[in-house]
């Protein structure tokens, strides 16, 4: 029931703050977005955990308290509640960050270290190396990957967000990129920032869904540079538009 990473944080904040409003909780685990404290708190909820209690109508007042079920977790998270006092700034998402040109990797890093812990790669091994250790997200230049694009999925955890980011004009194979979105370089902060958080905010969404924004994010990005007769008279792509048709029919 506390499998969610935001799950044991969201509660020794709570066993330490009492009843708490939604900002406040936000305000008290650095990291967090209020998409993803939303779902966590939803979680918590339906697992009997966390009660959720309307104070004022007008202006709309909610706090959030631990049930009694939640306040029995109290010896269990005696030691974390410890060790959230002092580490719990710590607890942010984990991004591996990798391109071959070194410039390009600081520039980066230095747009996502206020917010996320960030690794960063420059070469092929490297990066197969930190994808081993699941990252939240993982954002790399296509031309790290040595091998099949196919095998970036048995490289990767199951719940690691890829975002591949290719040059101006990426060619129609990029259609075959098991990614979870796609950037054209030369980047700019908020659009990076912007890609890291959507992806952060989906992360326990079903697969099937995530298999559809994917393909729908590769088709968009080839279809800003090419039209789509051209892009259907590649076999790949074809398939991959065909996939996207059979998704949407079980949506």
């Amino acid at each position: 029931m506390l499998s969610n990473k935001w799950g044991p944080v969201v509660v020794v904040v709570l066993l330490d703050g009492g009843s708490l409003r939604f900002s406040e909780l936000e305000g008290r685990i650095p990291g967090i977005s209020p998409n993803m404290l939303t779902k966590t708190l939803e979680s918590l909820s339906t697992d009997g955990l966390v009660t959720r209690s309307v104070i004022s109508e007008s202006p709309l007042t909610v706090t959030y308290e631990l049930t009694e079920a939640g306040y029995e977790l109290q010896p269990v998270f005696d030691s974390l509640t410890t060790w959230a006092d002092e580490h719990v700034d710590s607890v942010r998402p984990t991004t591996v960050l990798g391109d071959r040109d070194h410039r390009l990797v600081e520039l980066y890093r230095s747009w996502l270290s206020d917010q996320f812990d960030v690794v960063t790669v420059t070469g092929p091994e490297q990066l197969q190396h930190n994808l081993a250790d699941a990252p939240d997200v993982a954002i790399f230049d296509i031309s790290l990957w040595n091998n099949a694009p196919t095998t970036l999925i048995a490289h990767s955890h199951t719940t690691t967000r890829r975002i591949a980011l290719v040059g101006d004009r990426p060619e129609p194979s990029l259609c075959t990129w098991p990614c979870d979105d796609v950037l054209r370089k030369p980047l700019v902060k908020s659009e990076l920032l912007t890609a890291v958080t959507q992806q952060l905010d989906q992360f326990d969404q079903p697969e099937a869904e995530r298999e559809r924004d994917g393909i729908e994010a590769r088709l968009a990005l080839l279809e800003s540079i090419y039209s789509r007769p051209v892009l259907e008279q590649d076999a790949t792509v074809s398939r991959l538009y065909d996939r996207l048709e059979s998704l949407d029919k079980r949506a």
